[in-house]
């Protein structure tokens, strides 16, 4: 299991005191850049329902879905080439440049997909709080099965820091090397369809429920009380990292997957609340109008 980092405990001189730097790391994550990435998800999606086919819910889904997965794919199959043709060794301000148009392009295709097969499935099996629990635990139990339950967690508990280093970097489901070229493509294919789907189906049925069963005749209530709960819940799951770090090191076996997976299920109730609260306060307070 690995916390959330934002690169401050790196970047700053070592001699200091690592758990105030660990406390400032987990702060900075929380604070600052989980509403961050929450803003850019809100604005981004905003923007693709106001601009790709409005008044055709099922196309626009289904649109931005494909454009989503194909790139994510061509990303993920061709990151070896990225990693090995763009160094900032061989030209340090073409690496930043065409990195950042490439990050630019990643973030349009992940939300484009994220909301394809989000409203896809708005249209297709509706939803009722039975349809959106049994799907929500068939996709968890499926993320488990397949060992990729960490999958669900977001901001503030995973961050990725712009470094050079491994940044065209995208792991797959089963790392298959990318010199076994149909294996990698199956393998590609496979991370992003699948996995990234299932990962889906828990987030929006998650987030649904809470929709359905948090005060939904308040929106504001409901988004508040939202983003309290998760930031509380994170404040829980950041301090029990380091016991729980300790105890899965001594546990094997079904234990040790099922305390893990039991720890990255608590820090996803706490992402999800955090992005729902966040993103709704955001429609209430900054988007009024939508």
């Amino acid at each position: 299991m690995r916390g959330s980092t934002a690169g401050l405990t790196e970047s700053l001189a070592r001699g200091s005191n690592p758990a105030l730097l660990e406390f400032a790391d987990q702060l900075f994550a929380s604070i600052i850049v989980a509403p961050a990435v929450v803003a850019y998800w809100k604005s981004t999606w905003s923007l693709m329902d106001l601009y790709v086919m409005p008044d055709r819910p099922v196309s626009s889904a289904a649109l931005c879905a494909l454009f989503g997965v194909l790139c994510s794919i061509l990303y993920c199959v061709c990151q070896t080439w990225f990693s090995k043709h763009l160094r900032p060794d061989r030209s340090r301000c073409g690496f930043y440049v065409i990195s950042r148009l490439y990050t630019c392009v990643a973030g349009m295709a992940c939300v484009g997909v994220w909301r394809g097969v989000w409203n896809l499935l708005n249209e297709c099996t509706g939803d009722s709080a039975r349809t959106l629990m049994s799907t929500t635990v068939a996709a968890t139990l499926s993320l488990a099965a397949l060992r990729t339950l960490r999958n669900i967690i977001a901001a503030p508990f995973a961050v990725a820091v712009d470094s050079p280093k491994g940044y065209f970097d995208i792991p797959t489901m089963f790392r298959t090397s990318s010199r076994e070229t149909a294996l990698y493509i199956l393998d590609c294919v496979f991370s992003v369809t699948v996995v990234g789907s299932l990962v889906v189906f828990v987030w929006r049925g998650s987030w649904a429920l809470l929709d359905i069963f948090l005060f939904p005749a308040d929106t504001t209530k409901s988004c508040w009380i939202s983003l309290i709960a998760g930031y509380c819940l994170v404040v829980i799951t950041f301090s029990l990292q380091v016991p729980m770090r300790w105890a899965v090191s001594r546990l094997q076996g079904a234990s040790r997957l099922l305390v893990a997976d039991f720890y990255h299920l608590v820090s996803f109730l706490a992402t999800v609340n955090v992005w729902r609260g966040v993103w709704g306060l955001l429609d209430i307070y900054l988007f009024p109008a939508q």
